[in-house]
């Protein structure tokens, strides 16, 4: 087995080509002195071209290690004399991976907004309704040299991918003025997919304004996400994952006997090479048994203005998603396999026991409706607004306390993001800030001052074989 990254033919890169077309069109009126209404079509593309160059193709690495297929032009491959391989003969073993995609959205959108009638002494309720239709279409062609895996830098078959889907939706909102200080906001959608079938979301929220410097919002929020066109449709491909194997090296972090359930041999045991890379082969891919993610959003805020030209905001919010469209995780599938005996048919080992050498080995990683997540925190914003030397001074601070970060993919199997990087999280600060400071002189110029922070956050090497842990970074 050869593996040999090219650093002497240069690094490999990509090179994208991009264009998109925008099409709207639309009527909109009076109907009568309380009503009108807006109709509108849209149709709007995007391509995308992508050349894929100088990276290692496959069968030229194979006719150069085979003295009977290398031509007598070949310059040949040294790589079992240190440092014998020459830029020369790295740049005639590369090749080229063509990709061209395409999207496409068309959208049909008509509704009718006025008032109704009035509660008590308080302003007309206010209301919308209508309906809409969208169309989406996404489509990735590869060349044979990325749909077979030819580039040996890709991590394996790159296929070509299509499908398409449709969504009709009727909707209405609403604004209810209950007193002269309190708002009701209300409002409903049903929207029939032709993959997961009809699915209904509302909203409610209430805003109270109690006494002249402070006001009270909270709303409650159900939300769904379909699954898009590559999480139902992408074929099973094989590709990388950044981790360990707990069953590799030679003194494995788990016995003989919890290494078996993950399909290693006892001849194997502490005899498995670990990736030096830390990268090890599984397979992905789409499923059109996906149903929709359901996600419940609970906000309770205060607005302050204690004194003028000041305003200051605090708004909890709470966000839990159930059904979630995601992977169990290559490493969490062979520790679950090894600690209880789970998912183990996910887990194929090579003869070798591999799970990176060569592409007999790999974890069977497909998207399901699986876990939860659940994110809370609390933002935090300011605005302070000042006439003085001539001009306007404006200070504005925005910024966000993460409360929770945890995502519970199996049953009792959960963790929590916050201050934490590894790789199956992603850095996700504790505070982030963002305060910008403005002079306007109210002629031709002004100055701005930007001060953004995001406190550290934890890596966890144990996750990626590093020797260190909870390293700050």
């Amino acid at each position: 087995y050869v593996g040999k990254r090219n650093v002497e033919g240069g690094a490999r890169s990509n090179n994208f080509t991009n264009d998109g077309i925008r099409i709207v069109t639309g009527l909109k009126g009076e109907i009568n002195d309380k009503w009108s209404y807006d109709a509108s079509y849209l149709y709007a593309q995007t391509r995308q071209n992508s050349t894929y160059i100088n990276d290692f193709f496959a069968p030229n690495i194979t006719a150069v290690l085979n003295a009977d297929a290398c031509d007598a032009g070949c310059s040949g491959y040294s790589v079992f004399t240190p440092n014998g391989v020459t830029a020369e003969q790295a740049n005639g073993l590369t090749g080229t991976g063509i990709l061209a995609a395409q999207s496409s959205t068309e959208v049909i959108n008509a509704y009718a907004t006025g008032e109704l009638f009035s509660i008590g002494q308080a302003d007309p309720i206010q209301v919308v309704v209508g309906y809409e239709w969208r169309g989406e279409d996404f489509n990735r062609t590869s060349d044979t040299v990325f749909a077979e895996g030819q580039l040996l830098g890709q991590g394996g078959p790159t296929p070509s991918l299509g499908g398409s889907y449709t969504v009709s939706e009727f909707f209405m909102e609403a604004n209810v003025p209950l007193m002269d200080n309190l708002v009701a906001d209300v409002a409903y959608r049903y929207s029939d997919y032709s993959t997961v079938g009809g699915q209904d979301t509302y909203r409610i929220g209430l805003d109270w304004q109690p006494i002249e410097m402070a006001r009270i919002r909270a709303g409650y929020n159900r939300a769904v996400r379909a699954p898009n066109v590559a999480e139902l449709y992408a074929v099973n491909n094989l590709g990388l994952w950044a981790g360990v194997d707990p069953c590799a090296t030679a003194s494995p972090e788990y016995t003989a006997e919890q290494c078996a359930r993950t399909g290693v041999t006892a001849a194997q045991y502490g005899n498995i090479v670990a990736s030096p890379a830390d990268q090890y082969n599984q397979i992905t891919g789409g499923n059109v048994n996906l149903n929709a993610e359901e996600a419940d959003t609970i906000t309770i805020g205060l607005v302050l203005d204690p004194i003028e030209n000041l305003t200051v905001s605090f708004d909890y919010w709470s966000i839990e998603i159930d059904q979630t469209i995601a992977t169990v995780g290559p490493e969490n599938i062979i520790r679950q396999c090894a600690e209880n005996g789970n998912l183990c048919d996910s887990v194929n080992r090579s003869g070798s026991g591999s799970l990176w050498q060569g592409e007999s080995g790999s974890v069977f990683n497909g998207l399901q409706n699986i876990g939860t997540n659940k994110w809370e925190g609390v933002d935090v914003a300011a605005s302070y607004v000042k006439d003085a030397l001539d001009g306007t001074f404006n200070v504005r601070l925005a910024g966000t306390y993460m409360l929770t970060k945890e995502t519970e993919i199996l049953p009792g199997e959960s963790y929590d993001c916050v201050g934490l990087l590894s790789t199956r999280c992603f850095a996700t600060p504790e505070w982030r800030h963002t305060l910008t400071a403005t002079y306007d002189s109210n002629e031709f110029w002004a100055v701005t001052a930007r001060w953004r922070l995001s406190q550290p956050v934890d890596y966890d090497g144990a996750l990626v074989g590093s020797a260190s842990e909870g390293t700050d970074k």
